[in-house]
C-alpha cells in the first residue's frame, strides 16, 4: 500500500507539472492600457489586436464592454479578430471596430472549438482624439504650477505607455506645468470621448530650426516631430497644436519668413506621414526681451498662416501679459495663466470642430 500510494502521488505530481508547462499563454502587444485611438470621419476606429499565443488556437476572439461611467460608445459581443493566415506561431494581428467613446474594457481570448485556451483583458481603451503639442516653452513644462486633469479619460503618452495627464508632460522639456490637462478636461466634457496629448517640444528653438534638415543643434526637431506622429500610424493623429513665436520675436523674424518656414514644416510633415493632419497655430509672439515691432512681425506671420489656410487658428495668448497671468520671469504662465491658456486651446478646437462647452 505504501508503495502504491507513493507511485500514485509521484504520477499525480508529474501530471500536474506537465499541465503547468503545457498551459497556453496569451501575450498582448496592442492595445495598451489607457490607449486612445484616433477616431475617423465615421466616428469609429479600428483597434489593432496583436500579440502572441502558445498552443494551437483556431481563432482570436475579442469583446468590448463599456465602463459604467462612459458617456459615449457601443459595446460589442465576441467577434473573431484573427484566424487563418493572421494567426501563426510568430504571432497574431487583427482588429475590432469600435465607436467613438470609452473607456472600453477589451477582453481577448484564444479559442479552439469550444475551448478557451488563454485569455487577457485590457481595462481601459478609448476611441477619441490624439493631439501632438509642439513649439517652445509655453507649450511644454514651464508653467509655475503643475496641472492635473480631473477626468481619467485625459491622458499623456510617454513613448512607451499611456499615463494620466499629470504634469510635467512626458517628452517636453522643463519640469513645471502645461495648459493641456485643462484643455483635455474641457474636451472630454464637450465630446464624451477620451483624449491624448503627446509632446514634441524640445527647447526654445525658433521656427527655422524646425524645418526638415535644418536643425543646427544636437536635438533634431523635425525628426522628433515626425517620429512622435508616426508612432500612432496613418491617420492616427487629429492635429498638431503649435504654440511658438517668442524666440522668433527675439530673432527679429519677418512675417513672410515665419509663414514660409512654418508652412514648410507642416507641408513636409504631411508628406512624410502620408496623410494631411490639421495644424493649429497659436497667436503667440510676446516676449519681454524685445519690443512691439518684433512682436507685430511674428503675429502677422501667424495671421498669414491662418489667412492662407496653411494652418487653423489656435489659442491667442498675446493679451495674457503682466503679473495677473505670467510668472515672475514675465514669459511663462502662472496658475491663472495656464488655466486661461488651456481654456483658449479648447475654444480654438471647439470653434473648428463644432464642440459645445459643457459645465
Amino acid at each position: 500500500m505504501r508503495r502504491s500510494t507513493w507511485t500514485f502521488v509521484v504520477s499525480l505530481n508529474v501530471l500536474l507539472a506537465w499541465n503547468l508547462v503545457a498551459a497556453e499563454t496569451l501575450t498582448l502587444r496592442s492595445p495598451l492600457n489607457m490607449q486612445v485611438i484616433q477616431r475617423g470621419p465615421q466616428d469609429t476606429a479600428d483597434v489593432v489586436i496583436s500579440g502572441q499565443v502558445t498552443g494551437k488556437p483556431v481563432s482570436i476572439e475579442v469583446k468590448a464592454e463599456l465602463a459604467a461611467n462612459a458617456a459615449r460608445g457601443k459595446a460589442t459581443d465576441w467577434v473573431v479578430a484573427a484566424k487563418g493566415e493572421a494567426l501563426s506561431a510568430d504571432g497574431f494581428s487583427g482588429k475590432i471596430t469600435l465607436s467613438a467613446g470609452g473607456w472600453y474594457a477589451i477582453s481577448i481570448r484564444a479559442v479552439n472549438g469550444k475551448d478557451v485556451l488563454a485569455e487577457q483583458r485590457i481595462e481601459r481603451v478609448g476611441v477619441g482624439d490624439v493631439f501632438i503639442t509642439a513649439g517652445q516653452s509655453n507649450s511644454a513644462n514651464f508653467g509655475s504650477k503643475r496641472m492635473t486633469a480631473e477626468d481619467d479619460r485625459v491622458v499623456y503618452f510617454d513613448g512607451k505607455a499611456f499615463v494620466p495627464a499629470k504634469d510635467p508632460i512626458p517628452g517636453g522639456f522643463g519640469g513645471g506645468g502645461t495648459p493641456w490637462p485643462i484643455a483635455g478636461d474641457l474636451i472630454v466634457k464637450a465630446t464624451g470621448m477620451p483624449v491624448c496629448f503627446r509632446s514634441a517640444t524640445l527647447d526654445y528653438s525658433p521656427v527655422k530650426e524646425w524645418m526638415k534638415g535644418a536643425a543646427k543643434r544636437k536635438q533634431k526637431y523635425y525628426e522628433t516631430l515626425l517620429e512622435r506622429n508616426q508612432w500612432f500610424g496613418v491617420n492616427g493623429v487629429r492635429a498638431v497644436l503649435w504654440h511658438q513665436g517668442e524666440s522668433d520675436s527675439l530673432d527679429k523674424t519677418s512675417a513672410e519668413d515665419y509663414c514660409k518656414q512654418l508652412g514648410a514644416v507642416a507641408e513636409a510633415l504631411s508628406k512624410d506621414l502620408g496623410y494631411k493632419l490639421d495644424w493649429f497655430v497659436a497667436g503667440a509672439s510676446f516676449h519681454p526681451g524685445c519690443g512691439k515691432p518684433q512682436w507685430d512681425a511674428v503675429a502677422e506671420g501667424q495671421t498669414l498662416l491662418w489667412a492662407r489656410k496653411i494652418a487653423l487658428k489656435g489659442a491667442f495668448t498675446d493679451d495674457l501679459v503682466g503679473p495677473e497671468f505670467r510668472a515672475g520671469d514675465k514669459v511663462h504662465f502662472n496658475e491663472k495663466g495656464l488655466k486661461e491658456h488651456g481654456k483658449r486651446w479648447f475654444e480654438a478646437l471647439a470653434a473648428q470642430y463644432g464642440w459645445k462647452a459643457r459645465k
